[in-house]
C-alpha cells in the first residue's frame, strides 16, 4: 500500500476530515504531491491544514505548482511564498489565514507549535482554534506513519 492511502486510511479512521471535500481536497495534494522529492511529513501536516477550505487550498495549490517547476530548493519557495502569504494576511486583517501559516511553519520546521499561542486563539477565534486542534491531532497521526521514502539515500 502507498504512504499517502496509508495517511489517508489512518486520518479517516480518526475521523480527522470535516467532511468529504476535506477529504477530497487532501487526496487530491497527496495524489499530485506525494512522490515529489519535497514531499514530506511536514508538508503533508500542511496539506492536511490547507484542505480544510477552498481558500487554503487554492494558495498552497499554487505554491506547490510552483515548486514542482522551480526544480530548486522546493522548500525555500514554500517558506518564501509562505511569508508573502502571511504578510498580506497580516496587512489584511486575515487572522484565520496568519494563525493556519504560523502552524504550518512549525510543521515545515519540525518544531512544536506553541500551545499559549491556541489558548489566545480559543478566545479571539474558536474556529481556527478548533481547525488548528484538529490539525495537530493530525500531525501526530502522520509522525506515527512509517517514513515517507523509506528507501531514500540520506546524504
Amino acid at each position: 500500500m502507498k504512504w499517502s492511502e496509508k495517511c489517508i486510511m489512518e486520518l479517516t479512521h480518526r475521523n480527522l476530515f470535516e467532511n468529504d471535500d476535506h477529504r477530497a481536497r487532501f487526496r487530491d495534494l497527496l495524489d499530485c504531491y506525494c512522490d515529489a522529492p519535497f514531499f514530506s511529513k511536514g508538508l503533508c501536516k500542511c496539506m492536511y491544514l490547507s484542505s480544510w477550505d477552498q481558500k487554503q487550498f487554492t494558495q498552497i495549490l499554487d505554491v506547490l505548482n510552483e515548486m514542482i517547476l522551480d526544480r530548486g530548493n522546493a522548500m525555500n519557495l514554500m517558506m518564501d511564498n509562505g511569508m508573502v502569504l502571511e504578510q498580506t494576511a497580516r496587512n489584511e486583517g486575515d487572522c484565520t489565514t496568519v494563525a493556519i501559516l504560523e502552524v504550518s511553519k512549525t510543521f515545515l520546521d519540525e518544531v512544536p507549535y506553541d500551545r499559549n499561542r491556541l489558548k489566545e486563539l480559543e478566545i479571539s477565534d474558536p474556529e481556527t482554534a478548533y481547525c488548528i486542534k484538529r490539525g495537530l491531532l493530525a500531525a501526530q497521526c502522520i509522525d506515527d506513519l512509517p517514513p515517507v521514502h523509506p528507501d531514500a539515500v540520506l546524504t
